[in-house]
């Protein structure tokens, strides 16, 4: 099959199948897309979807994965999270866009899939930070991580179908999630025989350091 052409002017045909997906989701659920429906809004035929996606199944698992982890900004905010118990990472570290979009797949029927996705791309990063070349985290401390990154969707899900992306958090809550931070990481330090000091600095390289408030220091 040739080559889609790349437009004069504008988008690539596969950047419009995308785009096509984002806005069709806005109005049904993720399930009841199709792809003629998004030929359709990318304007090109059936032809040029199969070129660049086998299945609609590839559409969505390759927009999900350009639009919240084309850079490590949404695995970084989790790992904020993790490590220092700060629920503001997120809104933090993520752009406007990208947080509406994660909503938006969500409410649309996508929870599973956004799921799998941050869960493994969470792992990576812990994997990344704390192991050596070729080696994995220990089994207790995926089970730390991915416990508490369920928990941490879980109360995004709650945000979402509440139609609020910034459900605050009361005093109590705050002191909680501090809680299970510091026990994920004493959890992760004793697995892979590190300092919890040492974990905590190389999860949080790369995120600004804002300062903490005295019910945060305690």
């Amino acid at each position: 099959m040739a080559r889609p052409r790349k437009d004069a002017e504008g988008a690539t045909a596969r950047q419009r199948i995308i785009d096509a997906f984002w806005h069709l989701l806005e109005d049904r659920p993720v399930h009841d897309i199709v792809v003629g429906a998004v030929s359709d809004a990318a304007c090109c035929n059936r032809g040029t979807f199969y070129y660049y996606f086998p299945d609609m199944n590839a559409l969505v698992a390759s927009a999900i994965r350009e639009e919240f982890f084309s850079d490590d900004a949404l695995a970084r905010a989790v790992s904020g999270i993790l490590a220092g118990g700060d629920a503001k990472f997120i809104m933090r570290s993520i752009s406007p866009r990208r947080t509406r979009r994660i909503s938006l797949i969500m409410r649309a029927g996508g929870e599973r899939i956004v799921e799998v996705a941050v869960r493994d791309a969470v792992h990576a990063r812990w994997r990344e930070r704390l192991c050596e070349a070729d080696c994995d985290l220990e089994p207790a401390s995926v089970f730390a991580i991915q416990f508490m990154v369920g928990g941490l969707l879980g109360y995004f899900s709650y945000m979402v179908q509440a139609d609020d992306a910034a459900v605050p958090l009361d005093a109590d809550a705050r002191r909680y999630l501090r809680q299970v931070a510091r026990a994920t990481v004493q959890a992760v330090s004793d697995a892979q025989g590190l300092d919890p000091q040492d974990v905590k600095a190389r999860l949080r390289c790369g995120v600004p350091k804002e300062p903490m408030d005295d019910a945060a220091a305690s």
